[in-house]
């Protein structure tokens, strides 16, 4: 009887104090090479939903600075983001939004304004139909609502083929940067 009471005791405050132990988390990173020197910190809190990411680059022969910081917010559809990023000329490029889960997928809406002012819509979704089917569109407008470029992608399997399309469009004279990190996609 003692035993089980000891036991309960300490189960208890090991519940109370898991809660404590899930706030706010934050892991810092740093590079110091020959040219430059780097720090990236990213801190989450699994309690409130929040993810937030600062990082510095600095050219150690010139001194210029680049940094870019990110905030994710979980929201009760899906999350919000926004990002801001300085270039070492103190030229400043952002981008907020959000992201919506579906019943089979997930939808996003981005508002992005580059370094020059130019403001830019980011739309796309994403889908399954939990038989191996699956499509995913993005697209990217000006500030007039005209579409600039645009991906859509089907991909289908049936008997054990699969069939994968994609088309792209995009206006004359518009180049899209590519994401960097990530690898190329067909």
């Amino acid at each position: 009887m003692h035993t089980t009471r000891l036991m309960l005791a300490s189960l208890t405050a090991l519940a109370l104090a898991i809660p404590a132990a899930a706030q706010e988390k934050s892991r810092t990173k740093t590079f110091e090479g020959d040219n430059v020197s780097a720090s990236e910190t990213v801190t989450v809190n699994k309690d409130t939903g929040t993810a937030m990411r600062d990082r510095e680059v600095t050219n150690l022969n010139t001194g210029n600075t680049a940094s870019s910081s990110a905030v994710r917010q979980r929201t009760e559809t899906g999350s919000t983001v926004g990002i801001v990023q300085t270039s070492p000329q103190g030229r400043t490029r952002s981008a907020e939004g959000e992201r919506t889960r579906t019943e089979n997928g997930s939808t996003f809406t981005r508002t992005a304004t580059g370094r020059g002012g130019e403001t830019y819509g980011l739309s796309g979704s994403r889908s399954r139909d939990g038989q191996g089917n699956s499509a995913a569109s993005q697209s990217i407008t000006n500030s007039g609502g005209e579409t600039l470029a645009s991906r859509n992608r089907t991909t289908t399997r049936t008997d054990g083929q699969v069939s994968r399309n994609v088309t792209r469009t995009r206006a004359e004279g518009f180049n899209p940067p590519r994401a960097r990190g990530k690898r190329p996609r067909g």
